[in-house]
């Protein structure tokens, strides 16, 4: 396993269908995570920001059902599609399985591309080897895949990069971690395993 880049299901939060927290996070609780090398967050887990006591989203469909329901009512979230890479079908197809649960209909859609338009986009993304995440979260910045917005969220990440005290730094990325993965613009799967193919 190669702890630089993460898996994830990203929403599009522009989307009037993401654009509350308790949708996203019933679609959270509702992924069935059976693998191994589960990611928690955004961070490699052998960093020295890594917060390891953020909200983990084990599967609790009742919990998923109730959230919808407090929210704009699953009546009104019949579709998703999900746009994946053609290496990533399997996991996208348990994936609508699991939302196919909450009665939602899930259609796969096959990009080659992740900067085309999608409502939900299951995708793995580079880690920093810096903590800063700056240009992965921040609502400024065009490699923010979900086109998340949170004030809150933009100034830690603005203080993160001010800070040199490791100790300073290592407060704030773990409170970004907590409302990042709180706020759930995307839902961190896994660190997938990458295999060497050498000849002999």
């Amino acid at each position: 396993v190669k702890y630089d880049r993460y898996t994830a299901v990203f929403f599009n939060t522009q989307n009037d269908k993401f654009a509350e927290k308790p949708v996203r996070q019933a679609l959270a609780y509702a992924i069935e995570k059976k693998w191994e090398n589960r990611a928690l967050s955004s961070f490699n887990p052998d960093s020295w920001a890594f917060n390891s006591t953020v909200k983990p989203y084990e599967r609790d469909l009742d919990n998923a059902k109730t959230l919808l329901g407090e929210s704009i009512g699953p009546e009104s979230l019949e579709k998703i599609s999900l746009s994946t890479i053609p290496s990533m079908l399997t996991v996208a197809e348990e994936i609508k399985n699991n939302w196919q649960d909450l009665g939602i209909t899930t259609e796969i859609q096959l990009i080659n591309n992740p900067e085309e338009e999608f409502e939900a986009l299951l995708v793995s993304q580079q880690i920093p080897r810096d903590p800063d995440q700056y240009a992965l979260w921040h609502s400024t910045q065009v490699s923010n895949l979900s086109k998340y917005k949170s004030p809150k969220l933009d100034k830690l990440l603005e203080d993160g990069r001010k800070t040199f005290d490791q100790d300073e730094r290592k407060a704030i990325y773990a409170d970004f971690q907590r409302f990042l993965v709180e706020d759930s613009p995307a839902v961190f799967l896994f660190y997938p395993t990458v295999y060497n193919i050498s000849r002999k």
